[in-house]
């Protein structure tokens, strides 16, 4: 099963992002909300195992797309280390751009 099979075909509300959280596969949830519309996510970063995935959500009706992967460089069980924290941003800036969204 594809990583964009498991959301809904639709924007993700505040609460259906932190929702993510609870799973014990998702070890970060950076999402990107867009502007005009407060509280729904068109972008998300999350980070399973040691691999960061940027997804973005298509307005224009092809929904959640995988758009890049990238492996940590410093991972560590259970959350993001610090010095991956630039890499989480470019590819939450990398996801809003797909969108056609600010972040």
């Amino acid at each position: 099963m594809a990583l964009t099979d498991l959301l809904p075909d639709r924007p993700l509300q505040e609460s259906e992002v932190d929702a993510l959280d609870d799973s014990d596969k998702i070890v970060g949830n950076f999402p990107v909300y867009l502007e005009e519309v407060s509280g729904f996510a068109i972008g998300l970063v999350l980070v399973i195992d040691a691999t960061a995935h940027a997804l973005s959500y298509d307005v224009d009706g092809e929904g959640w797309e995988l758009i890049e992967s990238r492996e940590l460089a410093h991972p560590v069980d259970g959350g993001v280390h610090v010095d991956d924290m630039d890499l989480i941003e470019a590819l939450q800036s990398t996801a809003s751009q797909h969108a056609g969204a600010s972040a």
